[in-house]
């Protein structure tokens, strides 16, 4: 059942940062969710569900649902109006994003995601930029609607891209550098786009004086080009 404000009342926007709740245990999260609850009327329940292997706190009425994985929140979801019976969070959203956005502003706005998931002809679709620990949860299951409207967002901590991301576009990297074995791509297309800057710090092929020039530009430019072919990728495990 969704919560309702009493006819009339005017919507009440909230003061809360989803992140701040990123690592907080059960009790903390409780805390700030009954504290935000405290500004609506009638004040609205908070639900509490265990699982084997994670919990929820939920606050439909704040359109708020918090993940808690051993105990300390790692996933809040924040939902838009009428989705699985939540209202609408009225508090800021991340990076800028507003309800009203469908998912060619999302792109526009924040880039090409790293990761894409869903679609097909049960499944909603949703775009995922771990770099910027959000989640984005379409309405609708098709990739040619550009007009999709959000229905939640997911907001977890930001992964480094130091982390299994491509150094260039923060894609998922399947491949690492193979000379020094470290700076990790999504492709071979982004990993050439990189040589340019990587190869002044990469120790496997500034170890290597065979690979390097030191004479005229043109013919280091040359010794760069030919040294970018044989940096081959190597899959990753």
């Amino acid at each position: 059942m969704v919560w309702e404000a009493p006819a009339g009342a005017e919507p009440v926007e909230l003061c809360f940062e989803a992140i701040d709740l990123l690592g907080l245990d059960q009790a903390a999260c409780s805390s700030v969710l009954e504290d935000l609850a405290k500004q609506l009327r009638p004040i609205p329940p908070l639900e509490f569900k265990s699982f084997s292997d994670c919990s929820y706190l939920t606050c439909k009425a704040l359109g708020v649902q918090v993940r808690l994985v051993s105990g300390k929140a790692d996933v809040v979801f924040l939902y838009n109006e009428n989705v699985e019976g939540f209202s609408q969070f009225r508090g800021t959203l991340p990076e800028g994003l507003e309800w009203t956005d469908e998912s060619k502003d999302v792109i526009l706005m924040l880039g090409e995601p790293s990761d894409k998931y869903g679609g097909g002809r049960f499944r909603a679709v949703g775009i995922s930029y771990e770099t910027l620990g959000l989640d984005i949860q379409f309405k609708e299951s098709s990739w040619e609607d550009q007009k999709n409207p959000i229905a939640f967002i997911s907001v977890f901590q930001r992964l480094d891209p130091s982390h299994g991301l491509c150094e260039l576009c923060g894609k998922r990297a399947s491949f690492r550098c193979g000379l020094c074995k470290n700076k990790r791509y999504c492709s071979s297309d982004c990993q050439k786009k990189d040589w340019w800057r990587h190869q002044k710090e990469c120790s496997g092929y500034l170890e290597k004086p065979s690979l390097q020039c030191d004479d005229l530009l043109p013919r280091c430019q040359q010794a760069s080009t030919l040294v970018m072919h044989k940096v081959i990728l190597d899959a990753m495990d």
